[in-house]
């Protein structure tokens, strides 16, 4: 089983914790009377995420880039 055959299920899960978020802040029904806010609310946190991944993979190249400094340029 690949790693993407779980994405429908933690997309649900997403779909499921920001109409609840919404409902929670907005009140009970705004989620399902604003769909468009909720895909706003999923994009948002998609953009996070994808940010947070980078920042990461990004530290771990920075430090692997100073471990071989010494072994490139002496």
């Amino acid at each position: 089983m690949t790693h993407h055959s779980h994405a429908p299920t933690h997309v649900a899960g997403y779909l499921a914790a920001a109409r609840e978020t919404i409902d929670a802040t907005f009140g009970e029904g705004h989620a399902a009377a604003n769909p468009d806010l909720v895909a706003a609310f999923l994009q948002a946190c998609a953009i996070e995420t994808a940010v947070a991944t980078a920042r990461v993979a990004s530290r771990e190249t920075n430090e692997t880039l100073l471990k071989l400094k010494p072994r490139i340029f002496g």
